[in-house]
């Protein structure tokens, strides 16, 4: 019987981790023969809600976030195996965020992996001039205010380990042939896909084809993505007309190298050392003006381990030592500054991570935008895939991570003018910076302007980013909808322990309500107060999670609760008046937490001084989504509201 595609307008989307199909065998066919030619009846068609092309971080990512919400996924790799060589280096703070909301203990798995990066040595030449740290923000607005030194390699494979953990299992070897959404208006639509091993298994044999169908298709395949050029998405922006050489290896040299080494070099070139581990480093190297005409694969070919030394030699004091011992990567790279056109494509394709932007690895802005933006579209497709929020939230996504990539490319590309060769003037202004440079630690200089950290990130005014239709937002935007939600220390009375805003706003796919109470607490009214605040909070969290609830899967066990919600009062146990009411409450549940220092209600900019309190809503990608002051029975009305607006 010959197989036909499947006509079933539905696909599973059980809370099973593992991958099922609906043909687990296909026959061989000629992978010589182009794509469009082959007739899609004479391949077994295999279905999964949805397929992601590429296995580099954020394609991991985004297929541990989905597997945690209940969403099957397939993930294929032309590669066979995660690929050694890593451009990224860095995760910055805000990537290290969303790492740990994802569950409790998830971010100590990279954690224990990397390292933080402290300080950069400064150098002229060959001489050292100062240590710039990396950050001057050492506060409570964020636990992780130091990027972490982790290669893409490792990074990759803690996400692929846990993904196997839940029982998904990336397929290497397999490249994306052809794609394209089916049906159009009424009819119904899904993805059609066409992928092919990327190597014969054995001589003789043909590549295998599979028709794979899926509601879903999420590009993850990198800055020349083949599901962006079969989508017809442009890809505008520009190439810079220099060359970059990238070395990773053990060397020897007499340079008094630390984790990072920035040296202005006497020949007005750039030359910059990263410590990966042990005496394995990553150097990074100016080569001149680039010829667009050029064949840089040639240019690679012709490469030599001496033609790099030599370059680096240009760079230090005559008599440096700097030698080769072993080279385990050189590659001559261009750098390309572009950004899709579009991050969706017919509702149905979505473009994430390089394959959606590209741009200098300086700043350390790449690999990190791409995991936020998994983190951003993960969540909002579970929500809709299980029939919690309406299709059109995924529309945010576009709307919310186009400005991140365009923030992206201009920090870096301000960034690499700043580093490269611009003529004896700018050489000098360079000279004189490092000559100073032992005072700058006094002004808070920092290695990387403090926007590089990504923390300051803010999405616009949308469809889930609402104002109260009444009252005024906070006049700093940091406190308005749309802003990340700070992060800050609080007092538990259970167990007497210090915990932070982020450890509270933890589990894919959930919403927080933070209840700032004030100073009430110390008032001596305040127990009919906490009797009122708990009544209402039991009564709107029932309430919300019997209309809307899924199943998630966090730490090996399952949690079908969409709505978590937390009480913060400013002040100490000592100066409460109430009768622990809600110190007894569950976690998630309105746990009593208390802001001992003001330092939370000040960075949601709620006053401790008005006792009718605010009620702020926190996305599952912790942003503000929603608030509202007071907190008496028509601020709660109009959080549910909020939600009936947001949600299906």
């Amino acid at each position: 019987m010959t197989p036909t595609l499947v006509a079933s307008p539905n696909m599973s989307n059980s809370n099973s981790s593992t991958n099922s199909f609906s043909s687990s065998e296909s026959p061989i066919i000629d992978a010589s023969i182009p794509v469009q030619e082959i007739p899609v009846q004479e391949i077994l068609v295999q279905e999964i809600p949805v397929l992601i092309v590429g296995a580099g971080p954020v394609g991991l990512f985004e297929a541990v976030l989905l597997t945690k919400m209940g969403i099957r996924v397939r993930v294929i790799e032309r590669e066979n195996q995660i690929s050694p060589m890593s451009r990224a280096l860095g995760t910055q703070a805000r990537s290290l965020e969303i790492l740990s909301m994802v569950e409790e203990g998830f971010v100590d798995k990279f954690v224990s992996q990397g390292r933080a990066m402290n300080s950069a040595h400064m150098f002229y030449g060959s001489k050292l001039m100062c240590h710039l740290p990396f950050s001057q923000d050492k506060d409570e607005n964020s636990r992780f205010y130091l990027p972490l030194f982790m290669e893409q390699e490792r990074l990759s494979k803690v996400l692929e380990k846990d993904l196997g953990e839940m029982g998904v299992q990336v397929e290497y070897g397999w490249e994306l042939a052809d794609t394209e959404v089916v049906g159009e208006g009424s009819e119904e639509t899904y993805v059609k896909t066409v992928i092919r091993q990327t190597a014969a298994p054995n001589d003789g044999q043909e590549r295998e084809l599979r028709v794979v169908r899926s509601e879903y298709l999420i590009a993850a395949d990198g800055g020349r993505s083949t599901v962006r050029h079969k989508a017809n998405i442009k890809f505008p922006g520009r190439t810079l007309l220099y060359k970059t050489i990238m070395f990773d290896g053990t060397i020897d040299t007499d340079l008094d190298l630390g984790d990072a080494t920035a040296i202005t070099g006497m020949n007005r070139k750039s030359l910059l050392i990263f410590r990966i581990r042990d005496n394995h480093y990553r150097i990074v190297v100016e080569d001149g003006s680039y010829d667009p005409d050029a064949d840089l694969d040639q240019i690679n070919r012709d490469l030599t381990v001496e033609e790099f030394e030599g370059l680096a030699h240009a760079s230090l004091h005559p008599g440096t030592k700097f030698k080769v011992v072993k080279n385990l990567w050189l590659s001559c790279y261009r750098i390309n500054e572009r950004r899709a056109e579009s991050y969706i494509h017919k509702g149905r394709i979505f473009l994430a991570g390089d394959a959606a932007h590209v741009h200098s690895p300086a700043g350390g802005q790449g690999m990190n935008t791409g995991l936020q933006d998994a983190h951003n579209l993960a969540w909002k497709l579970g929500l809709v895939m299980n029939k919690i929020a309406p299709a059109r939230l995924l529309l945010s996504y576009e709307e919310e991570r186009v400005p991140m990539a365009d923030r992206a490319i201009a920090l870096s590309s301000s960034l690499i003018l700043r580093a490269r060769d611009q003529g004896v003037i700018r050489h000098y202004i360079k000279r004189l910076f490092l000559i100073v440079s032992p005072l700058l630690v006094y002004f808070r200089s920092t290695v990387f302007p403090r926007s590089a950290n990504m923390l300051d990130i803010r999405y616009p005014t949308n469809y889930i980013n609402v104002p109260h239709k009444v009252q005024e937002q906070p006049m700093e935007e940091a406190h308005q909808v749309g802003a990340r939600a700070p992060d800050g220390p609080l007092h538990s009375p259970v167990g007497n322990n210090k915990v932070h805003v982020h450890q509270l706003t933890v589990g894919v796919g959930r919403f927080h309500i933070l209840v700032f109470a004030g100073n009430s607490f110390a008032d001596p009214s305040c127990q009919e107060r906490e009797k009122e605040l708990a009544k209402h909070l039991e009564e709107h969290l029932s309430q919300w999670r019997t209309r809307w609830h899924f199943t998630t899967l966090e730490g090996g066990r399952t949690d079908n609760q969409l709505f978590k919600g937390h009480i913060i009062a400013a002040g100490t146990p000592g100066e409460s008046r109430g009768n622990g009411l809600l110190d007894q409450r569950a976690q998630g549940d309105g746990r009593l937490f208390w802001d001992t220092s003001a330092l939370v209600h000040a960075s949601y900019g709620v006053s401790v001084h008005v006792k009718d309190g605010a009620i702020v809503v926190i996305r599952p990608d912790s942003h503000i989504g929603y608030r509202v002051q007071g907190l008496d029975k028509s601020a709660w009305e109009d959080v549910t509201e909020y939600f009936q607006t947001v949600l299906a």
